[in-house]
């Protein structure tokens, strides 16, 4: 019985881990950050302080797969994504695989300064690994486009509307020429 409840207990922790991992990356996925961003965002309000939401795509990404193969794709994703991760240097910034070539960040008390400071190390370092694409508009390498937002630029009743003003800010790289950091600003 001893054995067996071992087994039981490890494949429970195995369970526990992928619900809140995603597979391929190795970081947290986008259940996990649901939570999160919930946590992080009350926290943030009754504390008065501020919260900043990153959202990342990578540039061309279906190209990427066409041309390359869907293996190499995922080992771009895996690559980026721990580049992410290694780019966050407080124990309370989050990372996730929000979807697709899609990643999300949360750095909670953050100041809007701290955070593009933050965004542009995420695009420099993920420009710097140097992954051949040659579709890429940027030098033949994997590019991504950053949105961020700070809580304070918008007048947001819910986390919701952070993540949708991160997203519209990554939007607006995208159209700007990519590989890019976009601020979000009021009146989008």
């Amino acid at each position: 019985f001893h054995i067996l409840g071992r087994k039981l207990n490890e494949s429970y922790r195995l369970i526990e881990y992928q619900a809140v991992m995603d597979a391929l990356t190795s970081i947290p996925n986008r259940h996990s950050f649901s939570e999160t961003i919930l946590r992080e965002y009350t926290l943030c309000r009754n504390r008065d302080v501020t919260l900043s939401v990153i959202m990342c795509d990578i540039d061309h990404f279906k190209n990427f797969n066409d041309y390359y193969g869907h293996m190499q794709g995922d080992a771009c994703l895996r690559e980026v994504a721990q580049c992410i991760k290694n780019s966050l240097k407080r124990p309370g910034d989050f990372c996730a695989r929000f979807g697709g070539e899609e990643f999300i960040v949360i750095l909670p008390n953050s100041s809007r300064k701290g955070a593009l400071i933050v965004t542009e190390r995420i695009r420099a370092e993920i420009e710097n690994l140097k992954i051949a694409h040659v579709h890429s508009t940027h030098g033949g390498v994997v590019t991504v486009s950053i949105g961020m937002v700070t809580s304070r630029d918008v007048d947001s009743e819910s986390y919701e509307q952070l993540i949708q003003a991160a997203d519209e800010a990554m939007y607006s790289a995208k159209e700007s020429g990519r590989n890019q950091v976009c601020c979000y600003q009021r009146g989008n």
